[in-house]
C-alpha cells in the first residue's frame, strides 16, 4: 500500500447513513408536483454517469438538454439541491467516526478532499453536522466535467490538489461509481458498507 498523503471522501451514503433518502426526496418532490422532473433527472444522471464532458457549463448543458423540460435548469438549482440540503438537515447526522478519523488523519499531514456525485456540497456538508473547516478541498462531479466513475474527472482532483493518484485513498459506498473511478484513476479504495457503522473495516485505523 503505498504512503496516504490525501483522503477522498465521497458525500452521500458515506459521511452519513441516507437511508430512506431517497423516499423523502419523492415524497417531496411530489407534493410539489415535480415527480416527473425528479424522475427525468434520475434517468439522465445514469444515462451520463462516467461520461466525460471536459468543463461544468458542457455538462450542465448536456445535463438540461437531456432532461428536455425549459424549466429543468431553475428547478434543479432553486428547488431540488436545497431542498435535498434541508430533508439532509431535518433526518441525517455525520457518522460518529468520520470527524475522529478526520482529526487523526489531519494530524498526520493528511490531506482531507470531499468529492461528491452532486452539487450543493457545502451546504449539503453543513446540513449534516460537518464543519467544512476539516477539509482541505470541496469538489462535485459537474464541475470536474463529469459524474463518477469517469477516470478525468478523479485525475482532475488529483491535479487539483497536487497529489499523484497513488497517494490518494478514496473512501466511497458505491463500488460502481466512487470505486470504479478511483481504481481507473490509480487510486486506492475502501468501502464504506455502513456509514454509521463501518464494523470489520480498515477505516477508522491509522494508514
Amino acid at each position: 500500500m503505498a504512503e496516504i498523503k490525501a483522503v477522498i471522501f465521497d458525500l452521500d451514503g458515506t459521511l452519513y447513513d441516507k437511508s430512506h433518502l431517497h423516499i423523502r426526496i419523492i415524497l417531496n418532490q411530489m407534493l410539489r408536483g415535480k415527480l416527473f422532473m425528479l424522475k427525468r433527472e434520475r434517468e439522465v444522471r445514469a444515462k451520463l454517469k462516467g461520461k466525460y464532458f471536459g468543463t461544468e457549463d458542457a455538462f450542465y448543458d448536456n445535463f438540461f438538454s437531456h432532461i428536455g423540460k425549459k424549466n429543468a435548469r431553475k428547478w434543479y438549482f432553486d428547488c431540488y439541491m436545497p431542498q435535498m440540503a434541508r430533508v439532509l438537515r431535518k433526518h441525517y447526522s455525520l457518522a460518529p467516526w468520520v470527524k475522529e478519523y478526520i482529526m487523526r488523519m489531519r494530524e498526520k499531514g493528511v490531506k482531507i478532499i470531499v468529492f461528491s456525485d452532486y452539487g450543493f456540497v457545502k451546504e449539503k456538508l453543513d446540513a449534516i453536522g460537518f464543519d467544512c473547516l476539516w477539509a482541505d478541498y470541496l469538489f462535485d462531479a459537474p464541475s470536474l466535467g463529469g459524474l463518477k466513475p469517469c477516470r478525468e474527472a478523479f485525475m482532475n482532483v488529483c491535479e487539483k490538489i497536487g497529489i499523484e493518484p497513488q497517494h490518494c485513498l478514496m473512501i466511497g459506498d458505491r463500488d460502481d461509481t466512487d470505486g470504479d473511478g478511483a481504481r481507473s484513476a490509480g487510486m486506492q479504495f475502501v468501502k464504506v458498507e455502513n456509514a454509521n457503522k463501518p464494523e470489520g473495516q480498515d477505516i477508522v485505523s491509522d494508514i
